[in-house]
């Protein structure tokens, strides 16, 4: 069965460049791509970004695509296998820039290496979340080794590694659906420093790290609520040659047996005396920043909702304050003394 040409299958034509050549087998990947497709339309996929990529292997590079247009499939499947056709040409950087780094299978593994991140839970109090508080923390996690300063080695003494001859980088060769690959990464053998330990330190064991417990003070803002988490830069896993990760502190705020948070408002039930329903009064109410005194107005119906604004809880992100909303109730005693039941009657004769 005789293969399609190249130049159709990419809807090409001998007058493009390869700068053209490439921007046509981007859009095409893009469409085709079997991780793009439908459930039931994989295979199908996968088959035309196969076709399409062994069009692109070719005609993007300068000696094949010579080859092939001098003599065209039959001349030059016998001089070239499906390996040689893909050796060499660039897919990792072409999908990872389509698709972000790892799609597809492909990784770039050049890229700054991080340590991991970690998460640590802190339960505070409701009157902490109000008005924030310094907390010291502790943990364990991995830390750069002191002894040899990360380097894994012995006084620090170190070789140049064999395997990549201390350029940190290697060459691999990957199969992929498309054909073979080679990819240029990091070494596995000195993780891409390029050098190696002549005598392991005796403290991590040529690792360069070590695990223990370390102790950090952390800033916790007003108006956190169960949940929210706070990063801390850095303070995650280190590790040799890259970054450290973060730290993930998730907080869980302790409930009050008074006040009931709803986002940045606070809710509360209040009772007061049949008197001061009835007769009207000034009264102080209990809110997180401290007694605020509010009028109640003769007649006062039990069940009322009263808006205090601003004694909510703070915004976590710096927008203001939410208000404390206040259900009075009338307390209706279970027990009269015999002067309130006097009173009492004479009052139900009155009404």
């Amino acid at each position: 069965m005789s293969k399609k040409d190249y130049y159709e299958i990419l809807g090409a034509s001998k007058d493009n460049s390869v700068e053209e050549i490439k921007k046509i087998y981007k859009k095409l990947a893009l469409k085709f791509h079997p991780d793009m497709a439908p459930e039931d339309k994989k295979e199908e996929y996968g088959e035309k970004f196969k076709e399409i990529s062994e069009a692109y292997a070719v005609l993007s590079d300068p000696e094949k695509r010579s080859q092939y247009d001098s003599f065209g499939h039959n001349s030059f499947d016998q001089r070239y296998s499906q390996e040689d056709i893909f050796r060499g040409a660039d897919f990792s950087s072409i999908l990872e820039e389509l698709f972000g780094r790892g799609f597809g299978g492909f990784s770039n593994q050049s890229r700054q290496r991080s340590g991991s991140d970690l998460q640590y839970p802190l339960t505070i109090s409701f009157e902490e979340s109000v008005s924030g508080v310094d907390k010291e923390i502790e943990f364990k996690k991995n830390v750069t080794c002191r002894k040899c300063s990360g380097t894994g080695a012995k006084n620090n003494e170190v070789k140049t590694c064999e395997k990549c001859n201390g350029r940190g980088r290697q060459n691999i060769t990957r199969k992929t659906m498309f054909g073979v690959i080679n990819q240029e990464v990091s070494c596995d053998n000195c993780m891409g420093r390029g050098k190696i330990p002549i005598i392991h330190c005796e403290e991590c064991h040529g690792q360069g790290i070590v695990n223990e417990r370390v102790k950090i003070k952390i800033e916790v803002p007003s108006g956190v609520d169960n949940g929210n988490v706070l990063i801390v830069e850095g303070k995650g896993e280190e590790i040799q040659d890259g970054e450290n990760g973060d730290l993930h502190v998730v907080f869980r705020v302790t409930p009050h047996k008074i006040f009931h948070r709803e986002g940045d408002d606070i809710q509360m039930i209040y009772g007061i005396n049949f008197s001061q329903a009835v007769m009207g009064d000034k009264i102080n109410i209990p809110t997180p920043y401290g007694d605020t005194k509010i009028k109640i107005p003769a007649g006062f119906v039990s069940g009322t909702i009263m808006r205090i604004k601003g004694k909510g809880m703070e915004n976590v992100k710096g927008y203001g304050k939410g208000d404390l909303y206040v259900k009075i109730n009338i307390k209706t005693p279970k027990r009269l003394s015999r002067e309130q039941k006097k009173l009492m009657n004479e009052w139900k004769k009155l009404e």
